[in-house]
């Protein structure tokens, strides 16, 4: 065996065996063709679709006003999210007595970050895990529940999360302590979130773990002016399922030059937030969003199989803005 060959493919199986230890080895096969894909938001970004790159089809599509908060569903969990698509924030009162006041004023009103750290969620304080037991620190939170896709007010709402076994007991109400409610979150084994709406209670949004790859929606991230400081803001991007897939943008290689053989010189992540929503910025001058060029990323899916990526557009045939649009190849 020539040398370089035998070289890449050392330096390829020490990387797949550190970054994806768990997984089996994907068997030979055909790089595929080029393909395109869009994913359906809406002129106002107001659907959240989850798209699958392996048979390129949107698997699921629901209005970002369907849910509020996701439950962890995987045994040993507790991580509770925040809807960021709505721009929700959550303070800590860190009281426990239910019908104390709450002023968001007076509380720091924090927003779950868009890398999908656990440890970086707004109400990540909500619990303790020792040894192998967890508990609930019964602390009232105080949620801000954000905005429709036109702007308007969703109000507010104030929570406790206690432990009901290996489930969640939440008790909810309006700030002024009316419409009081407790449930009860079991969770599903099949699914790794369960996702709750103050409106409908639990509701169905996203596939199972194993049917997608990106999820396409408005999410909450933070931004740094022109001075320096940090402030949250609402983009539109793409966010990675946490079930086994991983990215990276490729800044090496040209989209068209890239092949399999080069994956073993990129450093894949897991980080949600890695593809993102700098691949396009507005242009003021043409009033349009324009694709930055050579913004090209490989995304590993739950499959195993790697695939080359890059956007072409982010409007529909007739238009309109909230489509975006991208190629893609299975290498």
């Amino acid at each position: 065996m020539h040398l370089r060959h035998f070289s890449f493919i050392l330096s390829l199986f020490f990387l797949l065996q550190s970054c994806f230890q768990e997984e089996e080895p994907v068997p030979p096969h055909e790089q595929g063709d080029m393909e395109e894909g869009r994913a359906s938001l809406g002129f106002y970004y107001e659907d959240q679709v989850y798209f699958d790159l392996y048979s390129n089809v949107e698997v699921t599509s629901s209005s970002i006003l369907g849910w509020d908060l996701s439950f962890e569903s995987n045994t040993g969990g507790w991580t509770i999210r925040l809807n960021s698509a709505k721009f929700m924030l959550a303070g800590n009162s860190r009281d426990t007595v239910f019908s104390a006041g709450l002023n968001a004023g007076e509380l720091e009103m924090k927003f779950d970050r868009s890398d999908g750290n656990p440890d970086s969620t707004a109400m990540a304080e909500w619990f303790v895990v020792s040894d192998d037991s967890a508990w609930s620190n019964r602390y009232v939170y105080l949620l801000d529940r954000g905005s429709d896709p036109q702007g308007n007010l969703l109000g507010q709402k104030k929570v406790r999360v206690d432990m009901l076994g290996e489930d969640y007991l939440l008790r909810f109400a309006d700030p002024d302590n009316t419409q009081d409610t407790t449930v009860l979150i079991t969770r599903d084994p099949s699914r790794d979130k369960v996702y709750y709406s103050f409106d409908d209670g639990i509701v169905n949004i996203a596939p199972l773990p194993d049917q997608w790859s990106l999820f396409f929606t408005r999410y909450t991230t933070m931004l740094v002016t022109d001075e320096g400081e940090d402030y949250p803001y609402l983009v539109v991007g793409v966010l990675l399922n946490p079930n086994g897939v991983a990215a990276v943008r490729d800044t090496i290689h040209g989209f068209e030059d890239l092949e399999l053989d080069d994956i073993a010189e990129l450093e894949f992540t897991t980080r949600a937030d890695v593809i993102g929503y700098d691949w396009k910025y507005y242009n003021f001058d043409a009033g349009v969003y324009t694709m930055v060029p050579d913004m090209n990323y490989v995304i590993r899916d739950r499959n195993g199989y790697f695939y080359k990526l890059r956007f072409v557009d982010f409007y529909n045939d007739e238009g309109v803005k909230g489509y975006p649009t991208f190629e893609f190849v299975r290498l």
